[in-house]
Parts: C-alpha cells; structure tokens; sequence
C-alpha cells in the first residue's frame, strides 16, 4: 500500500466541501482535522475503508495504521485550489468533447488533484499518482471514471508543462 493513499481521499473530501459545499477552505480543513461533520468515519463506510484498517492495541502493533499526514493534506488541497485555473487549462485540450463543468465533481476534483501533484510535487512518483486517483475514481465515482481519469491523467503525465513565468 503506498504511503498517500488516506492523505489523497482526505485531500478529495476536503476539496469536496470547499467546491461542492461551498466551505470556507481553512473551515473545511479544520473539520477534516477534526473529524467533524461531513467528515466523520462513524459510519459503515469506516468499517469498509481500506486505508484505516481498525486495529486492537494500535499502539502496540507494527502494522497499525500511520497518523494522517496533514501537512501533505494541506499541501494538496491548497496546491490543488491555488493552481485550480492553470490545471483547467492543462486538461481541457485532453477531454476530447467533454468539458471539465460536464464531468461529474468528484472525477473534475480527483483530476485537479492529481494534476497539480503531476505538474507541481516533483517528489511524487508520477505511477503512484495516477494509480491513487483511479482507486479513488473507482471508490468514489464509478469504474467507468477509474478509466476515464487513468486516460486524461496518463496523456497529461505525457505532455510537458507550460512554460510559467
């Protein structure tokens, strides 16, 4: 399992809230530190996450889950938002006839967030990337949206930035 796998679903829920929910984004991240409202695991879906995998006496176990990464979290989240109009303008040409406000907002999100990781976090593993955002397509949206998503990010990941001055 790579390291980011939680920091990118948290990072996806959060831009969620701020572009879906219209949630301030310093509010929407202090929820998801929280693990407040929108953001709370206490449901069925918690007992299904693959990420967070329950363990007893956590603190005595060596395969107990990590502690989120929030500085990667935030990292992301305010990357993603701040670069948002660049990254619009790097994956439109690679829809062919589609256009980023037809697609579903949780595929738009999963795009920008791992385009900005592609274009912007050099440290990152581009097949680590790419692979992360499918899961999530897949998780989060349907599996005709893993494919899709594996297709724009994968063109993308081809092509050299632009030249930014």
């Amino acid at each position: 399992m790579a390291l980011e796998r939680r920091e990118h679903r948290v990072a996806v829920e959060i831009l969620y809230a701020v572009e879906i929910g219209r949630r301030p984004t310093d509010e929407a991240i202090a929820q998801a530190r929280s693990g407040v409202g929108v953001f709370a695991r206490g449901d069925d879906a918690a007992a299904e996450d693959p990420y967070e995998p329950v363990y007893p006496a956590v603190d005595k176990r060596s395969d107990a889950p990590r502690e989120t990464d929030w500085n990667i979290v935030e990292l992301l989240v305010r990357g993603t938002l701040e670069r948002q109009a660049v990254l619009e303008a790097q994956l439109e040409p690679l829809l062919e006839r589609w256009t980023l406000d037809r697609l579903a907002g949780v595929d738009r999100l999963i795009l920008y967030l791992a385009a900005w990781e592609l274009r912007y976090r050099p440290e990152a593993e581009t097949t680590q990337v790419i692979n992360h955002a499918i899961e999530l397509a897949r998780r989060l949206s349907t599996e005709k949206s893993a494919s899709f998503v594996n297709a724009i990010l994968d063109a993308l990941a081809k092509t050299r930035p632009p030249v930014t001055r």
